[in-house]
C-alpha cells in the first residue's frame, strides 16, 4: 500500500513536470508557429527526447552505473545518450520538419546545402550540439536527478531517525522492567513484614510507574522530572536497606534543562546494587548533580564490597552497555563518560554538552 502510494505521488509529479517542460521548450516566440499542430509536433520531439532520454538516465544508468560508484561509465554513457538524442533530432528535422514548415527557411537558405551525413557528423554540428543540444536534453535530467536525490536523502534521514527510535525503544523496554523487578522486590519484603511503610512505598512505585509509562516516552524530558525520580527512587531504596544505605544527593539546578530519560536513573541502580551486594558495613553513594544553560554535570560515587559476585558484576556491565548505547544515539559528540573503580569505590562522571 506503501508502495503504491509513492508510486502514485511520482506519476503526480511527472504528471506535473513534463507539461511545465513542454511549456519551457515552446518558449517566448510563438509567432514562428503557423499553428497548434506544428507546436504540438515540433515542441513535442523535443520533449519527448528529453523524457527518453531522461528515462534511461533514471531507471538504468543511475542503479547500474552511478548507485555502484561507477562515475566515469555514467557520465559516459550519458553524454552518449544525449548524443543520440541529438542526432535524432537531426535525422527528425531533416526528412520530416524542414520540408514541412516554414520556421525552417532561413535554416535551410544557411544550411540546407548539407546532406544528411553532414548535419550528423559535421564540426559545425558537434559544435551547434554540445552548446545547444545536448544542454537543452541534459537540463530536465539535472532538475529530475536533483529532486531524486533530496528525496533519497529524506528517505535515509526518516529511516535513520526510525531506526534510532527502535535502538532507544528496546534500550529502554530493557531498563524499565529490570527496576520495577527491583522496586517490587522492595515492596514484597516490605509487605511480609507488614511494615507502616507499605502505603507510602506503594504511593512512591505508582508515581514512578506513572512517569515511565507515560511521562518519558519523549527523546527529551525534564531534567526536574528526572530529579524527582531519582528522590523517589532514593526513599524506596532507603526504606529497603535502611542504616544499610547512606545516599547523599547534592543538586543545583540554575536552568531546567532537558535530558534523556532515565540515563541518571540507571547509574544509581547499579550504584544502589553494587555497593549494598554483600556489604556487611554501610553502603555509602554520593551524588552531585550541577547544571548550567549549556552543560549537564552528574557524578556518582558508591562504596565496593570487597567481594563482589560475577554475576552482580555482569548485570552491572550490561546496564552500563545500554545506557553507554543511548548516550551515543543521542548525544554522539557532546558527551564524556568516565568510570574509575578502585579496590574500595566506583565512581561515574557524566557530562553531557546541552544544544
Amino acid at each position: 500500500m506503501k508502495n503504491l502510494t509513492t508510486n502514485n505521488s511520482q506519476l503526480r509529479g511527472h504528471m506535473f513536470f513534463w507539461p511545465l517542460v513542454f511549456l519551457l521548450n515552446t518558449g517566448p516566440r510563438w509567432e514562428i508557429y503557423t499553428n497548434a499542430t506544428e507546436i504540438i509536433l515540433t515542441v513535442g520531439m523535443i520533449t519527448g527526447l528529453q523524457f527518453l532520454v531522461a528515462l534511461i538516465t533514471l531507471k538504468f544508468l543511475i542503479p547500474n552505473y552511478l548507485n555502484k560508484g561507477q562515475k566515469i561509465t555514467f557520465f559516459s554513457l550519458l553524454l552518449l545518450s544525449l548524443f543520440i538524442a541529438s542526432e535524432i533530432n537531426i535525422v527528425l528535422r531533416y526528412f520530416y520538419f524542414e520540408p514541412a514548415y516554414p520556421q525552417y527557411e532561413l535554416f535551410l537558405k544557411k544550411y540546407g546545402h548539407f546532406e544528411l551525413l553532414e548535419r550528423m557528423f559535421s564540426p559545425w554540428t558537434f559544435n551547434y550540439m554540445f552548446f545547444t543540444k545536448i544542454p537543452l536534453y541534459a537540463f530536465p535530467i539535472a532538475i529530475l536527478v536533483a529532486y531524486n536525490f533530496y528525496q533519497t536523502q529524506n528517505k535515509l534521514l526518516r529511516l535513520n531517525e526510525q531506526k534510532r527510535q527502535a535502538e532507544l525503544d528496546a534500550l529502554k523496554n530493557q531498563l524499565n522492567p529490570h527496576f520495577i523487578f527491583n522496586t517490587l522486590n522492595n515492596l514484597y519484603a516490605l509487605a511480609l513484614k507488614k511494615s507502616d511503610q507499605t502505603p507510602m512505598v506503594i504511593e512512591k512505585l505508582s508515581n514512578i510507574l506513572d512517569y515511565i509509562l507515560y511521562r518519558c516516552n519523549d527523546k527529551f524530558v525534564s531534567l526536574k522530572n528526572e530529579i524527582l525520580l531519582i528522590e523517589n527512587y532514593i526513599d524506596l531504596e532507603k526504606i529497603r536497606y535502611g542504616e544499610r544505605m547512606h545516599v547523599s544527593f547534592d543538586y543545583q539546578v540554575e536552568n531546567d534543562v532537558n535530558i534523556a530519560p532515565l540515563i541518571l536513573l540507571t547509574l544509581l541502580e547499579n550504584a544502589c546494587k553494587h555497593s549494598t551486594s554483600e556489604e556487611l558495613n554501610k553502603s555509602i553513594i554520593v551524588i552531585q548533580l550541577h547544571t548550567t544553560e549549556n552543560r549537564i554535570s552528574f557524578s556518582i560515587e558508591n562504596s565496593k564490597p570487597a567481594h563482589l559476585k560475577q554475576n552482580n558484576k555482569q548485570q552491572g556491565k550490561i546496564g552500563l552497555s545500554n545506557m553507554r548505547k543511548q548516550l551515543d544515539i543521542l548525544y554522539p559528540e557532546t558527551h564524556n563518560l568516565k568510570i574509575l573503580e578502585t579496590k574500595d569505590k566506583y565512581r561515574i562522571d557524566l557530562e553531557i554538552k546541552i544544544a
